[in-house]
């Protein structure tokens, strides 16, 4: 696929069954878009994740059922697994999508990989002179943080071989800087 290009629209005609188009309109409707911007951002959620995770290779959860899972694990316990997850994982999945490995991928996959398609966290990007500001929000708790935290940490260092991330963390956000 390689790295996400915008490019000149395509006009492509399609049927699909009236129940699917009435939960288009709803929902499009409640998020005051149309139904063409909706169906793009269906496509392309498609096209750069839900794709490449078919046939067990992803889970849903609720929040309530994932706080559950990870609520008796220590702190140490939750870190090694953020550690592990953020050492293999990230390579591979912008690999599988033809992507490069470099900070600009990193940034996009924090951002739209964890932070959109995952549901992971809300991502607030800001660019200063030497530095991209990364401010993540979500709805867990301290634990959430604390993987996301050795997540992050093992994807830099592995990725873009950076060894002195600081990253500042609350029971529900996660700060760090990226230097240009």
């Amino acid at each position: 696929m390689g790295e996400p290009k915008t490019s000149d629209p395509v006009t492509r005609t399609f049927r699909i069954e009236n129940k699917y188009d009435e939960a288009l309109r709803e929902e499009a409707e409640k998020r005051g878009t149309s139904v063409n911007s909706l169906a793009n951002q269906i496509l392309k959620r498609f096209t750069e994740s839900s794709r490449y995770f078919g046939r067990g290779q992803s889970i849903t959860l609720s929040p309530r059922t994932f706080e559950n899972l990870i609520s008796d694990l220590s702190d140490e316990e939750i870190a090694e697994a953020g550690k592990k997850s953020g050492r293999s994982l990230p390579k591979d999945r912008l690999l599988m999508r033809g992507m490069p490995i470099n900070r600009e991928s990193v940034i996009w996959y924090i951002t739209e990989v964890l932070g959109g398609y995952n549901d992971w966290f809300t991502c607030d990007i800001h660019e200063r002179k030497d530095y991209t500001l990364v401010h993540l929000r979500h709805v867990y708790n301290m634990k959430w943080s604390i993987f996301v935290k050795s997540y992050i940490d093992s994807l830099c260092v592995e990725l873009i071989d950076m060894h002195d991330i600081e990253l500042d963390i609350t029971d529900s956000t996660i700060s760090f800087e990226i230097p240009k």
